[in-house]
């Protein structure tokens, strides 16, 4: 019975210890992950790996997902084979938004796809007129959807939330006409700021389109360039290098020497301005992240 006494009396004195102890603990993981929790998510912008295609995938802190093209020449069912996988991976269960930067296969095949998959708020679209077979199949899907349909024009803009807007440069109208690729030259052009970062998307725009785009002036500047019609001789001229002066372009292509994608002419202009050059072909899927200032880049091959 003394025993037991002593027991419960040294108990005593020791409990009041570790009870500040674990409360202590207690504490100091609740001020981690309250830290945590509150810390502010970066704007992310994904390249991904499609051949020769492209497809961007824009995640704004505030949680909201815009996709912008979704296609690729090499495969008809890149958007089951790659995009929605990719998609599921990163946590991605809704596009807010997608984005069709113009009527070519290249840039929309996989789309049906991706809204089998994933519920989409609204589409943008320049509203070019074409018969492709493939964009009429998108647009009558969406369609079926109910997905909300909306001509992009310059001067418009996506408001994403916590600071990203998605600015729309191009087209305009009247719509340029009368061009070795009108499809082309009335890309959807979009500029992607956030504070002080900014990218510069441009779809397939060719000289005739860039010329018209500079004409119109804005602030073009910006931290990236995607390189327009996936680094062809006929985009990304010297005269919007000098506007945009960009320190690195990224290029979605399949590095495929007979579909001259990305063009020798267009590298060399790049490496002329020591502007960085990310392709996709040789470093995969590509990711950029930023909180608002300086670009984070990395890349992965599946």
């Amino acid at each position: 019975m003394e025993h037991i006494r002593n027991w419960i009396i040294r108990a005593r004195q020791i409990a009041p210890e570790r009870y500040l102890l674990l409360l202590l603990a207690v504490l100091a993981v609740g001020l981690w992950l309250a830290a945590y929790l509150n810390l502010p998510r970066p704007l992310e912008v994904v390249s991904f790996s499609v051949g020769d295609g492209d497809c961007f995938l824009i995640r704004a802190p505030s949680g909201r997902n815009v996709m912008i093209d979704c296609g690729s020449r090499d495969s008809r069912d890149i958007g089951a084979k790659e995009i929605v996988p990719n998609l599921l991976i990163l946590g991605v269960h809704k596009l807010d938004a997608v984005i069709i930067s113009h009527p070519d296969s290249d840039h929309l095949n996989g789309y049906p796809d991706v809204f089998d998959a994933l519920p989409v708020g609204m589409l943008l679209d320049p509203e070019i007129p074409d018969d492709l077979t493939q964009y009429q199949q998108v647009m009558e899907l969406a369609k079926q959807k109910e997905i909300p349909r909306f001509r992009a024009r310059a001067g418009e803009q996506l408001n994403l939330g916590g600071g990203v807007h998605l600015h729309l440069f191009a087209p305009v109208d009247p719509l340029i006409t009368g061009t070795v690729s009108d499809t082309n030259n009335n890309s959807v052009v979009s500029l992607l700021e956030y504070r002080h970062a900014r990218m510069l998307l441009t779809g397939d725009l060719q000289q005739v389109g860039e010329r018209a785009l500079l004409a119109r002036g804005g602030d073009l500047h910006a931290d990236i360039i995607e390189a327009a019609h996936h680094g062809s001789h006929n985009g990304c001229s010297e005269a919007l290098l000098d506007v945009v002066k960009p320190f690195a372009a990224v290029i979605s292509c399949n590095g495929n020497p007979n579909s001259a994608h990305p063009h020798s002419a267009t590298l060399a202009r790049l490496h002329q301005r020591g502007i960085r050059i990310l392709r996709t072909d040789v470093l995969g899927q590509i990711r950029f992240t930023t909180y608002g200032k300086d670009w984070q880049i990395t890349s992965f091959r599946q």
